[in-house]
């Protein structure tokens, strides 16, 4: 990689993160939960672009420090950094008790924030490490989360009318679902190709 191309990530990756962290993003999160799961994803891809640069820059840096990290996540293909820690701290916070406390509880929303932040850093520090077929795995493994999650939230509110997530009505809760469907239908597909294909199957 370049360093300009480099240099990319990190100014793509500051845009969306102040895209989804600002007064007027904060403020819409509060009453409609489709913006909320949007501002969120993008902070979280934003602080991932970020990462990446991170690990390109450190891998540049040396020192001693920065060497004995970088190879722990060479060796570890980057899963423990992206899959173990990074995909705790997202998921603790969509439990419907954090969730809901991250909505109406604006030191627990900023406590979020800060985990979304650190949780898109560290995975995109481990994304550097990890092979072309860990890549694909990754990636297909994201939107097929956000299916099944738009599953639950669909059976949820439109078959048992319960609301998950209290902070926001039931009616919201099945928009949520149609708008995850709507992002993750494509790009599973294309991934799941594209799987086979870094396998050598398809």
């Amino acid at each position: 990689m370049t360093p300009r191309a480099s240099d990319s990530y990190l100014f793509l990756g500051l845009a969306l993160a102040v895209a989804s962290v600002n007064p007027f993003s904060l403020q819409i999160s509060a009453s409609q939960e489709v913006a909320k799961f949007s501002f969120d994803m993008m902070l979280v891809w934003g602080a991932g672009l970020i990462g990446i640069w991170l690990a390109r820059f450190m891998y540049a840096k040396g020192g001693r420090t920065f060497s004995s990290f970088l190879d722990f996540n060479y060796k570890t293909r980057g899963l423990i950094l992206s899959w173990l820690i990074g995909g705790a701290l997202l998921t603790f916070w969509y439990i419907p008790g954090p969730f809901e406390a991250s909505v109406i509880n604006p030191s627990a929303r900023a406590l979020q924030l800060i985990s979304f932040t650190v949780a898109g850093l560290i995975s995109g520090i481990g994304w550097d490490a990890m092979t072309r077929v860990w890549k694909s795995i990754t990636i297909f493994a994201v939107f097929s989360m956000m299916a099944t999650m738009a599953e639950i939230f669909l059976e949820m509110g439109s078959y048992y009318a319960i609301d998950v997530y209290k902070p926001y009505s039931v009616s919201q809760l099945v928009e949520t679902s149609y708008f995850l469907f709507a992002m993750a239908f494509v790009p599973s597909t294309y991934y799941m190709v594209k799987i086979l294909k870094d396998l050598d199957i398809f």
